[in-house]
């Protein structure tokens, strides 16, 4: 069969999301080294059994969004939920851009030009500082005024490289532009930095964040938007009707009840994070960038064979390369020190 004949030359240029699978550590997807608590999945569990499944969420919904809203400081009404931070990114260019210019840094995550593409947008790249993946806001803005872009997507931590992003240099983005800024903070409970208080000043700010991460949901898909409500209303017209199940809200519900292991979580994460970057710092051969998340990019002189050879020993990282900037460059996500020690001892032996 020719392909052709019915998909769209957007879909057939696309390259399809594939993640091979290996056996052993796995530091390779920015998950949490850990499951949540067996006391608390029991809570899930219990809830669960009081919850009639044959029944579409339409109340539930509502309810974890009240329960969110009242911890965030913002109104349920700012807040949108959907079956994973993905979805969120999907929705809000189905809502705002198909066919147009959507801006992005470079490097940054692959989602925002896949899923743009599809709709056959151009995405227009603003190149970070090839040091040190410092944003030039003067270059960003003057980019802007010439592409009038429908969509600006800026991960603050940045990923794949992990930096943050000047908060005055996104203020003055959100300033100047006249399309929506999505801030994507999926990274934020590592990082302390936020701009959601924004999102009561400025109408054309959007914030995006996840459960995959720091609350160890990555299994279930859930993550949220907050931003006006003009602009939640829109963009959950681009969604699916009921698409966060019953199962998803219950396990949500349950650890905005007993945040305290999620704060445990990320404490710790930040401390391995700081060892692994200082014993990396003294590892020959390679070059690693600081991280406001819970992973650690950096580079050495042939990442396919590293890779490889790391695979062989059972330590399971993710290849970084883009064809522009980041040629040789390895990411690997933070898990437990355990985790991070075997990382450390192989990667060793193998520079």
């Amino acid at each position: 069969m020719d392909p052709s004949r019915f998909f769209r030359k957007e879909i057939l240029d696309l390259p399809a999301y594939h993640l091979e699978e290996y056996p052993g550590t796995k530091l390779n997807q920015n998950e949490s080294p850990w499951d949540i608590p067996v006391g608390l999945k029991a809570q899930v569990i219990e809830n669960l059994l009081k919850t009639p499944w044959n029944r579409y969420p339409l109340g539930d919904l509502v309810i974890l969004k009240k329960k969110l809203a009242k911890m965030l400081g913002v109104w349920a009404d700012n807040i949108a939920f959907a079956n994973g931070s993905n979805v969120l990114i999907q929705a809000f260019i189905l809502a705002c851009s198909v066919g147009k210019n959507i801006m992005v840094v470079d490097p940054t995550f692959g989602v925002y030009e896949t899923e743009g593409k599809i709709l056959g947008n151009k995405i227009n790249r603003v190149p970070l500082n090839p040091e040190d993946f410092t944003l030039d806001t003067n270059l960003f803005l003057s980019e802007m005024r010439k592409l009038k872009p429908k969509l600006i997507f800026i991960p603050n931590p940045n990923a794949p490289t992990g930096n943050l992003i000047d908060l005055e240099s996104i203020r003055a983005i959100i300033e100047a532009a006249h399309c929506p800024v999505i801030i994507d903070e999926a990274y934020y409970p590592f990082s302390g930095v936020t701009v959601l208080e924004w999102t009561k000043n400025y109408s054309n700010l959007a914030v995006l964040r996840t459960f995959s991460k720091a609350y160890a949901l990555g299994g279930l898909r859930l993550g949220y938007l907050v931003a006006d409500t003009d602009i939640i209303r829109q963009v959950e017209k681009c969604l699916l009707p009921f698409c966060v199940s019953k199962i998803t809200i219950a396990a949500a519900l349950a650890v905005l009840d007993d945040t305290d292991y999620m704060h445990q979580y990320v404490d710790q994460i930040c401390l391995e994070r700081q060892r692994v970057f200082e014993n990396l710092k003294n590892f020959e051969g390679i070059k690693v960038y600081p991280s406001a998340t819970n992973f650690i990019l950096f580079e050495v002189t042939d990442s396919d064979l590293v890779f490889k050879n790391l695979v062989s020993q059972g330590i399971i990282i993710r290849q970084i390369g883009d064809g522009r900037r980041l040629t040789n460059a390895l990411r690997v996500s933070i898990g437990s020190a355990d985790e991070n020690d075997r990382f450390l001892k192989a990667l060793q032996q193998v520079l």
